[in-house]
């Protein structure tokens, strides 16, 4: 099958990648497009709604200061303005600094044993915010003040506070310090998500935030995939979480020139033409060098890297459903998260495994519900005055959560080895 068949023509779309809404020439991974909603079951039509998707409506920024939200990534670095009636007035997106100390967290916790790696990681990720501040100010009008909320994982957490991190890296990955945060980025007055665990962050606490897990009685299965796989399962009265490895694969890093949701897509196209089974091998004439699809090859070795993170995905999901005590169709809806999520078929995942089938038609893209959370809980901390109610309520959704560690989880290696094949 040469570039110039007919079968190796219908890839060509999908290896370039979709060309629509706000997606980048690059993606970042930064997760600012906004979220599809589904607009009434009956109706069964599709919406594309502003970064705040999951509330529905828009609604007004009380009081003379404007909001602005940030979602610290372990690579990206993302920031949000809100104008007074609740839309966006301006965007700061940059590359996390302390890249320069690692890719990882691990690398960066190790590093940070150095103190003054740590303080010099603590100036990098406050200068960074301090430059989307410094742009947001020239937005604003007379008499108006900023207020920033954030949210990160519990790494990036610890680093931008100047806690010491050597607990995070090391067996049993205790997290001292989990409860929210206040201090200032610039002199701006500042709120910080509190965390689930080591593993499972603030970014995740604002996730569930926004998702309205809290007040929802029927169950919710918010999936952010990238890097690491964060994954929350649950309602009002109980949810669960837990984080899995998936490495580059849903983040562009297997195959150069195709984003990680566009490769799904490819190779659920590709099972089903035959030219891929279910085991994840290639048909033999490309097993060695790759089917050419436009201007990329899929290699062999970029299946597999696809195959062991949907399996850790995947097995993560049935982990979740066992310990809760419930099968899919039991799940009200998925939340797929986060730049990945808001570009993922949820078809193509269900095709591939990732997803039950049963939960592909019940599947939104809600953007960066990191953002998203970080919006409603800025808008009920200026509402409020204070963040005395907030805190209050993310420590009862904190203490509602349990965190599993995987690795700890007796079945998790039975799903993961299960959930190895495409299917």
């Amino acid at each position: 099958m040469s570039d110039g068949t007919d079968t190796g023509k219908k890839y060509r779309e999908e290896a370039a990648g979709p060309k629509r809404g706000l997606r980048c020439r690059i993606c970042t991974g930064c997760g600012r497009c906004p979220g599809i909603a589904q607009d009434g079951a009956a109706q069964g039509k599709l919406h594309i709604l502003a970064e705040d998707a999951l509330m529905g409506t828009r609604l007004p920024i009380p009081g003379s200061r404007r909001l602005a939200v940030a979602d610290i990534g372990t690579t990206t670095v993302a920031m949000l303005l809100y104008g007074e009636d609740g839309s966006v007035r301006d965007r700061y997106v940059q590359v996390n600094p302390q890249t320069a100390y690692g890719a990882d967290v691990i690398s960066r916790i190790r590093a940070a044993e150095d103190p003054k790696a740590a303080q010099d990681m603590q100036s990098m990720i406050r200068g960074a915010l301090e430059c989307g501040l410094e742009r947001f100010s020239r937005k604003l009008r007379n008499g108006e003040e900023l207020y920033l909320v954030l949210a990160a994982n519990t790494t990036m957490t610890y680093l931008l506070m100047g806690w010491d991190a050597a607990e995070l890296g090391y067996a049993p990955f205790h997290a001292s310090r989990l409860s929210g945060a206040e201090t200032r980025i610039g002199g701006v007055p500042c709120f910080v998500f509190p965390g689930l665990s080591a593993f499972v962050g603030g970014d995740i606490a604002a996730g569930i935030y926004a998702c309205g897990m809290c007040g929802r009685e029927e169950p919710t299965l918010l999936v952010d995939l990238g890097t690491n796989g964060e994954m929350v399962l649950g309602n009002r009265e109980r949810r669960i979480a837990c984080a899995t490895a998936a490495g580059p694969a849903f983040e562009g890093g297997v195959n150069k020139g195709v984003w990680g949701a566009d490769m799904i897509s490819l190779l659920a196209r590709l099972k089903e033409e035959k030219v891929l089974d279910r085991t994840g091998l290639l048909s033999p004439e490309y097993f060695e060098g790759g089917i050419r699809i436009g201007n990329v090859t899929v290699t062999q070795q970029a299946v597999r890297s696809v195959q062991l993170a949907k399996g850790a995905i995947a097995a993560g999901i049935e982990v979740l459903l066992d310990r809760y005590g419930i099968v899919p169709e039991k799940v009200d809806r998925v939340v797929l998260a986060g730049g990945f999520g808001y570009y993922l078929k949820p078809e193509a995942a269900a095709e591939l495994g990732i997803l039950p089938k049963v939960l592909a038609g019940k599947a939104v893209a809600g953007g960066n519900t990191s953002l998203t959370g970080a919006l409603l809980a800025g808008r009920r901390i200026l509402a409020e005055g204070g963040c005395a109610g907030l805190q209050k309520c993310l420590k009862e959704s904190v203490l509602c959560t349990k965190v599993l560690n995987l690795a700890e989880e007796a079945e998790f290696e039975g799903h993961y080895i299960g959930n190895l094949n495409f299917e």
